[in-house]
C-alpha cells in the first residue's frame, strides 16, 4: 500500500474540486487528515480496490453450490465483460461443475463404500453358510473400493476389507478341514462295510471270479480311503488298518480255493475233451465222405426242406430246422440249424447248412390305372377283398404280429370326422387308404397269410375300404420271393443214445435244380472264389499232446485256372468250438475241372477222376498229404460264361491225431 500524507485543509479542498476520494477526516490538531491512496475506496485504514464486474461474477460462480447457480452467475454479467473475460468465466463455469458433480459422485462413493464395509461380518464363521455370506460381502466392498474413483482416500477401507478376508480365509481352512476329515471318515466307512459284505459273500461257499473280483476291489478301496485319510489322525484310521491286514488272509484262502476248483475244473474239461476228442476223432473216421457209408441231402415230399442223413445204408432220418438256435450267416450265405431226436435208441441228430439263397427281386408292371381299370369307379379302388387283395396291402399302420387291429375314430371328435385316413401302399403304389366304419363302429386290418385282410374282423363288418392312389399312373411293383433253388454245403453229426458213439460228415447239396456250369473246356483265363467253409474236427493224443475237438468255421477260397481247366483252393482263418481261432489252414491241391464243372482227379494223370488230397497245417508245420476233397462249379454267368458258384467237401488228416470234416460254398468274385 502506498504511504498515506497529510492535507491541509485548502489542499482538501483543492483534491474534492478534482474529484479525487475525500480527505481523512479529524483526529490532527493542526487540521490534517489521514486518506486512502488514490483509486481504492474506503477510509483509513480499510483501503481496498473495488471489485471488477469480471471479479465479482467469478466469485460468484467459484462460491455457487448448484450448476444452475453457477451458470447464472456467469448468463448475468456475460453482457458487461469482454469476450476474453466471458470465455474466462465459461471456463469457470464448467470447472466449477466439474467440481460440484466429482462431490456429488464423491458423495455417493463415501456412501456405497460405508454400506458395503457395514455388511461384512466376520464375528461369527463357524459354518460354511456363514463364511460364504462373509465372501459375498467382502466381494461388494471391494467393488465399491474399485468404484470410489472420486474419494481421496480409501485406505480405512482397503484396511478393513484386507483384515476381513483374512479372518475368511482363516475360518474357511477350519471348515475345509473338517468337511475333509468328515468325507474321508466316510469313505473309511463305506469302504469297511463293503469288505465286509464282500468276506460275508466269500464266507461258506465256492469261491466264483466274480466274488474275488469283488473282495479284491473292496479290499483296494479300504486301503485306498486310508491312503487318502491325509487329516486323520493315526489312532483314527487304526482299526480300519488293522481291518485291511486282516482282512488278506480270507481272500487269499478264498482265492487258493478257486483256483484248485479251476484246476480240477480244467482238469475235468480236459479228461471230458479228450474222451470227446476220441470219439470225435473216430465218429469222423479214415474215409468221412464215402456216400455209401453217410450222406445228406434235402427231404423230398413234405420233408421237402428237411435235411435227410442216411447212415451206412439205413434209413434215411429227417431232421428239421431249429429256428431258435440259428448258427448265423457265413460270408454271405444263410446259415440254418437242423436237429432231430428220433423215438428208440436212435440218438440225436444235428446239422448246419450254409445256403447260397438270392435275394429278392422287384419286377415293374402296368400302370396302377391300367392293371385295376376294371375295378377303379373315380379313381378310387374298393379292397375290401379278403382273397384276392391280402398280398398288395401294405402300410406302417398294419404293423401287428397276429389277430386285428382297430381302428377307431378320434375321440374327441370336434370335427366330427366320419372316416379313418391311413397312409400306406397297395401293390407297391404309394397312396391313401380310406375306411368308412360299419354299423360296429370300427375299421379293422387282420394279419393274413400273404399280408392283411381290411375291413373283416371275424365280427362286424370292419369298416368298408377304399384305396386311392397318389398317382394313378404309378406302376405296379412286385417283389419275387427269396430263390427256392439254390447250393447248399454243411455238415452232421449223429450221437448215438448213450453219447457213446459219433458218426460225423460234411455235405455239398443243391436245393431244386441249381443249373450246372457247362463250357468249361472252351474257357480260358483265371477265376478266384471266395466264401466259408464249416464241418467237424479232432485232434486226440494219448501221449499228452493235443486234445481238442467240436465243429469249425472258415474262408473258403478257390483258384480257377480255366487254362488249364485246374482248380485248387485253402480253406484257413479257422475259428474253433471255443470261438477262438486257430493256426490252421489246409490246401486243396490242385485238381482236375469238367467241361460241366465237376472238381476231382489228378492234372498230372490223364483221365483220372480221384478226388485230389489236403494237406494240413497247424502252427506253420505241414501234415502229409491225405484226406481227399472234391467240388462243383454251377451256374455259368450269361455274359461271361465263367461260373458263379462252387460248392464241395474235403476231409484232412493231421497224423495220427488229427482229423478234419468238411465242406464249403463260395461266390465267384
Amino acid at each position: 500500500m502506498q504511504g498515506y500524507r497529510k492535507l491541509t485543509t485548502a489542499c482538501c479542498a483543492a483534491v474534492l474540486a478534482l474529484g479525487l476520494a475525500a480527505c481523512g477526516g479529524g483526529g490532527s490538531d493542526d487540521d490534517t487528515a489521514m486518506v486512502c491512496p488514490a483509486g481504492q475506496i474506503g477510509t483509513y485504514p480499510d483501503c481496498m480496490d473495488p471489485p471488477t464486474t469480471y471479479e465479482t461474477a467469478k466469485a460468484k460462480i467459484e462460491a455457487a453450490t448448484t450448476a444452475a447457480d453457477a451458470q447464472a452467475a456467469y448468463d448475468e454479467v456475460k453482457d458487461d465483460v469482454s469476450a476474453t473475460e466471458g470465455e474466462m468465466l465459461q471456463a469457470a463455469v464448467d470447472a466449477r461443475i466439474m467440481a460440484i458433480d466429482m462431490a456429488a459422485r464423491a458423495g455417493m462413493q463415501q456412501a456405497a463404500l460405508m454400506t458395503a464395509a457395514g455388511m461384512i461380518d466376520t464375528s461369527d464363521l463357524s459354518t460354511q453358510a456363514l463364511v460364504d455370506a462373509a465372501r459375498t460381502a467382502i466381494a461388494g466392498l471391494r467393488q465399491a473400493i474399485a468404484d470410489a474413483a472420486d474419494v481421496d482416500d480409501t485406505s480405512m477401507y482397503q484396511t478393513m476389507l484386507d483384515n476381513a478376508v483374512d479372518a475368511v480365509d482363516m475360518a474357511q481352512g477350519g471348515i475345509d478341514t473338517d468337511t475333509r476329515r468328515g468325507n474321508q471318515m466316510t469313505a473309511l466307512s463305506d469302504a469297511s462295510d463293503d469288505l465286509q459284505a464282500a468276506l460275508a459273500a466269500l464266507s461258506g461257499v465256492t469261491p466264483t471270479q466274480a466274488l474275488l473280483d469283488a473282495a479284491n476291489n473292496a479290499l483296494t478301496a479300504l486301503n485306498t480311503a486310508i491312503t487318502g485319510g491325509a487329516d486323520l489322525t493315526d489312532d483314527e484310521k487304526a482299526p480300519y488298518q488293522h481291518e485291511a491286514d486282516n482282512a488278506a488272509a480270507p481272500i487269499r484262502t478264498a482265492q487258493n480255493a478257486f483256483d484248485d476248483a479251476e484246476e480240477d475244473a480244467e482238469d475235468t474239461r480236459l479228461a471230458e475233451m479228450a474222451v470227446t476228442a476220441s470219439r470225435l476223432r473216430a465218429g469222423i473216421g479214415d474215409t468221412p465222405l464215402l456216400a455209401t457209408a453217410r450222406s445228406a441231402a434235402y427231404g423230398t415230399g413234405d420233408n421237402a426242406n428237411d435235411i435227410a442223413v442216411t447212415i451206412d445204408g439205413g434209413t434215411p432220418v429227417n431232421l428239421s430246422e431249429d429256428e431258435d438256435n440259428p448258427p448265423g450267416d457265413l460270408n454271405g450265405w444263410t446259415g440254418m440249424r437242423f436237429t432231430a431226436e428220433p423215438d428208440g435208441a436212435e440218438g440225436t441228430y444235428e446239422a448246419v447248412v450254409y445256403s447260397y439263397v438270392g435275394e429278392p427281386t422287384v419286377t415293374e408292371g402296368q400302370a396302377f390305372n391300367v392293371a385295376y381299370t376294371a375295378n377303379i369307379t373315380d379313381g378310387v379302388l374298393a379292397v375290401t377283398d379278403v382273397t384276392d387283395y391280402q398280398e398288395q396291402v401294405a402300410s406302417s399302420s398294419f404293423d401287428q404280429s397276429a389277430g386285428t387291429k382297430t381302428f377307431p375314430l378320434p375321440d374327441p371328435n370336434p370335427q366330427g370326422a366320419s372316416r379313418i385316413n391311413i397312409s400306406g401302399s397297395f401293390h407297391g403304389v404309394p397312396g391313401n387308404y380310406i375306411c368308412t366304419p360299419g354299423t360296429d363302429q370300427t375299421c379293422a386290418s387282420t394279419l393274413a397269410a400273404e399280408g392283411f385282410i381290411l375291413g373283416f374282423t371275424g365280427t362286424g363288418t370292419g369298416g368298408t375300404w377304399t384305396f386311392t392312389p397318389t398317382n394313378p399312373e404309378t406302376k405296379l411293383m412286385d417283389t419275387s420271393a427269396p430263390d427256392n433253388e439254390y447250393a447248399s454245403y454243411g455238415w452232421w453229426l449223429h450221437k448215438s443214445e448213450d453219447g457213446m458213439t459219433f458218426t460225423a460228415s460234411a455235405f455239398a447239396v443243391n436245393k431244386g435244380a441249381v443249373a450246372a456250369a457247362s463250357g468249361i473246356t472252351a474257357l480260358q483265363g483265371t477265376a478266384t472264389y471266395v466264401g466259408g467253409a464249416a464241418g467237424k474236427y479232432a485232434l486226440s493224443s494219448t501221449t499228452g499232446g493235443t486234445n481238442d475237438a467240436g465243429h469249425f468255421t472258415a474262408k473258403a477260397t478257390l483258384e480257377a485256372d480255366f487254362g488249364e481247366d485246374t482248380v485248387s483252393g485253402t480253406i484257413d482263418n479257422f475259428m474253433g468250438a471255443d470261438g477262438e481261432a486257430r493256426k490252421w489252414s489246409v490246401e486243396l491241391m490242385a485238381s482236375t475241372v469238367s467241361d460241366i464243372g465237376v472238381i476231382a482227379g489228378d492234372p498230372d494223370t490223364a483221365g483220372d477222376t480221384a478226388a485230389q488230397n489236403t494237406v494240413w497245417t497247424i502252427d506253420g508245420t505241414a501234415g502229409d498229404a491225405a484226406g481227399q476233397w472234391s467240388g462243383t462249379l454251377y451256374e455259368n454267368d450269361a455274359t461271361s460264361g465263367v461260373p458263379q458258384v462252387a460248392t464241395g467237401t474235403f476231409s484232412s488228416q493231421f497224423g495220427r491225431e488229427g482229423r478234419m470234416v468238411g465242406a464249403f460254398g463260395a461266390n465267384e468274385e
